[in-house]
């Protein structure tokens, strides 16, 4: 595959001991794919660190954010400025802390077809999570469980933003506004696509965790999340009844 028609969205908050490692490992992987670091105004530096190494780069830009507004949020604000300074026909989105594993990528770019995303996920067989705490892995299980029931979803993995998308599907996400802005956004976007008639496929991954810095999963995103289900669920519901 000719990586360089592949744009990679990386959301970072507070991943100044990660990111660099990230963006030798995805040239080494992906070489030729563009990456765009879209910071959500991390304290660390996380941004200015990368500007430093890559400031030169034609193919590693990064987009600063004015204030901490959420994954999802970073993730959409990446897809807009990909979309429209680039003609890739593939768009990623994946995260710094190398939970995300870069070696999985050119399986699940080989997948995407022009009406299919594909998305890694950690439940399905050859699948897993390595190194969580037992709440933690209960919140992810529990999490997917509700998403499916509320919305509907068919997905086995639901809150993994490492995903691969289509030209196609990242210009009928630009097209409408979103509800939501954090982790939630990964289903609202999947609920919007699968509308307009694009399918998901998933692809089994390994999700370690991450090894320096501090996880950004915390009680009130939680507690965000389970009111972003409920908004989606609001906002959507007019769609099957």
């Amino acid at each position: 595959m000719n990586y360089e028609r592949v744009t990679i969205i990386i959301p970072t908050y507070n991943e100044s001991e990660n990111i660099l490692f990230l963006i030798k490992s995805l040239s080494s992987v992906v070489p030729g794919a563009s990456l765009f670091v879209v910071d959500d105004n991390s304290p660390d530096g996380t941004a200015r660190i990368v500007e430093r190494r890559y400031g030169s780069s034609k193919h590693i830009r990064v987009m600063r954010g004015a204030a901490k507004l959420g994954r999802g949020a970073a993730v959409i604000r990446g897809f807009h400025l990909a979309y429209k300074r680039s003609t890739c026909k593939i768009f990623v989105e994946m995260d710094a802390d190398h939970s995300h594993q870069p070696e999985l990528l050119p399986k699940l770019l080989e997948q995407v077809t022009k009406k299919t995303v594909v998305c890694a996920s950690r439940y399905l067989p050859g699948g897993g999570i390595i190194g969580w705490s037992g709440l933690r892995s209960l919140f992810s299980r529990v999490s997917n469980v509700m998403i499916r029931l509320v919305l509907s979803s068919k997905l086995s993995d639901n809150t993994n933003g490492f995903r691969a998308y289509p030209r196609a599907a990242i210009k009928k996400l630009l097209e409408q506004p979103l509800v939501t802005a954090n982790y939630l956004v990964l289903s609202e976007t999947t609920l919007l696509l699968t509308s307009q008639g694009f399918y998901y496929r998933e692809v089994p991954s390994y999700f370690p965790n991450r090894l320096v810095g501090r996880s950004n999963t915390t009680p009130r995103l939680a507690v965000q999340s389970c009111l972003d289900l409920c908004r989606l669920w609001l906002h959507y519901r007019q769609r099957w009844i």
